[in-house]
């Protein structure tokens, strides 16, 4: 992932973008990620990457529920889910 300073992204919005569109593309403020600029189509994929890992997460509390082996919707249950959706994505930005 191609990395740039803030001044440097707004000196240079053109390119940033032409860059995204290959890549996602970190800016740092104050010498920390601060943003990440992506092409829209990589954006897309992400959420409905988000969406599939929500959807699978909940048909499959369904079947556990109605097996009756239902659990809580605690944080565990949001952290479970969370951790999902993180794997999909990082394992679609190793594809790349």
């Amino acid at each position: 992932m191609k990395t740039v300073a803030a001044k440097e992204a707004k000196n240079r919005f053109g390119q940033l973008i032409d860059d995204a569109q290959r890549q996602p593309v970190t800016v740092e403020k104050n010498g920390r990620p601060f943003v990440v600029v992506q092409s829209y189509e990589d954006f897309q994929i992400a959420q409905q990457a988000k969406m599939t890992s929500l959807r699978s997460a909940i048909d499959e509390a369904r079947v556990e529920y109605a097996e009756g082996r239902g659990m809580l919707f605690d944080q565990s249950a949001v952290d479970r889910i969370t951790n999902i959706g993180r794997r999909l994505l990082s394992e679609r930005d190793r594809t790349r």
